[in-house]
């Protein structure tokens, strides 16, 4: 049996208010280390050079994250203030949450951080990340801890030939290497004015032929093939499990009660 140690641990940062007077230096002040797919709770310490918490309770602090490569700052934060003038567990500590979304659109890489003072003024004075009046930290962000969001592949064109009903869309890859046999595929299927049939199809087949997709029943279905009788315009959500090399998509406009029907199904989100 395998025993696991992890560890829940809250990230601390020390920021001083006031510059180094040849005391108590600080030799070394570690990294931020952030993580997507999850959020990350951040607690500052402001402190003066004699390394004493001081009283913020009445200060606002604002987080910059910055790329280094273009200088912009790419997540801003006000910080919540948990010093409240009595308890001396808090005394000079401020926090904040970079939260998953915030990280989405960032590379995996290193940044530099800085907080700094808002006055009532509007104006802005430094803080330091060290007692030898350097304003800019260190963050890195790694990626390979914890699962991500993962876009919808979309699907929105649809052949007209090949497939057991009129349109058929191209093979779709279904990712099998990264699935297990209870995979969840989820589809978002677009109607148009719709009204008519709708089928999903999978294959095993590496280079498939028409020959060799099979009709998969979604969850919650009776059958492979889902009926829309009357025209319809929104958005429907369908569930389906297993392991396929690929999937596509088929629907039929002139089916059902509504043969003359003109409406389509406009687009297919595809997530595995």
């Amino acid at each position: 049996m395998q025993t696991i140690s992890r560890y829940l641990l809250s990230q601390l940062v020390i920021a001083y208010i006031n510059g180094y007077h040849g005391r108590n230096s600080n030799v070394y002040d570690r990294r931020i280390t952030l993580h997507r797919g999850v959020d990350n709770p951040l607690t500052f310490t402001f402190k003066n050079e004699d390394q004493k918490n001081q009283d913020i309770t009445s200060k606002t602090f604002e987080l910059n994250i910055i790329d280094t490569e273009n200088q912009q700052s790419v997540i801003t934060k006000t910080l919540d203030i948990l010093d409240d003038g009595s308890t001396v567990s808090t005394k000079g500590d401020a926090s904040t949450t970079i939260t998953e979304g915030d990280l989405l659109t960032l590379d995996a890489k290193f940044y530099n951080f800085a907080v700094r003072e808002v006055l009532s003024s509007g104006a802005r004075n430094v803080t330091y990340a060290g007692t030898g009046y350097a304003a800019a930290g260190t963050v890195e962000l790694l990626d390979d801890a914890y699962p991500q969001f993962v876009a919808s592949t979309e699907v929105n064109s649809f052949t007209g030939t090949g497939g057991p009903l009129q349109f058929t869309s191209s093979a779709i890859d279904s990712k099998p290497g990264i699935n297990n046999n209870k995979a969840l595929h989820t589809i978002a299927v677009y109607l148009k004015n719709f009204a008519g049939s709708f089928k999903v199809q999978g294959t095993m087949a590496s280079s498939p032929s028409d020959a060799d997709f099979f009709d998969i029943t979604l969850d919650g279905e009776s059958e492979s093939t889902v009926d829309f009788p009357l025209p319809e315009t929104k958005v429907v959500d369908f569930n389906f499990t297993g392991v396929y090399h690929s999937v596509r998509f088929c629907w039929d406009n002139g089916s059902g009660m509504d043969p003359d029907n003109t409406g389509k199904i406009d687009k297919i989100l595809y997530r595995q």
